[in-house]
């Protein structure tokens, strides 16, 4: 083992390791890559066709002399 740290082979093996991680994130960010394609896909197809409708509220004034009704939509 002591034939990797000589000077010569030394470089190598540096080169080496480093080209072992860059390959490993270039799989890791692969892979998720990949994962989230699919996600994106499956979630693409489960998509309703129209949109979601807006939520309706109804505020009504209560100061003791009359009551207002005041429906808001976005409707204009």
């Amino acid at each position: 083992m002591d034939f990797l740290l000589e000077p010569a082979i030394a470089i190598y093996t540096a080169m080496a390791v480093a080209l072992t991680v860059w390959i490993g994130i270039f799989v890791f960010l692969w892979r998720i890559d990949s994962a989230t394609r699919e996600l994106r896909r499956r979630l693409d197809e489960d998509a309703p066709a129209a949109p979601p409708t807006a939520p309706r509220a109804t505020l009504e004034t209560r100061n003791g002399h009359a009551r207002e009704t005041v429906s808001m939509t976005d409707e204009k």
